[in-house]
């Protein structure tokens, strides 16, 4: 079985991010309606997060912002 959902912590070292920078994609994720359904919130500070979902956040809506 295949894991589907990672902390915010476990998801920085998946995708080789910073941990400050995968809570800030997360929370953006959070506030977005087509991923909001993707983080599941236990508390302020535990979320997780469908990994898939994560990845498909990162290409469609991260990918390249910086470049304008």
């Amino acid at each position: 079985m295949t894991q589907q959902y990672a902390s915010v912590t476990n998801l920085a070292k998946i995708f080789d991010i910073g941990r400050t920078k995968a809570t800030e994609l997360v929370h953006l994720m959070e506030i977005d309606p087509d991923f909001k359904d993707n983080v599941i919130s236990f508390s302020h500070r535990k979320k997780n997060v469908n990994i898939e979902a994560f990845r498909e956040f990162l290409v469609t809506k991260v990918s390249r912002q910086w470049v304008k």
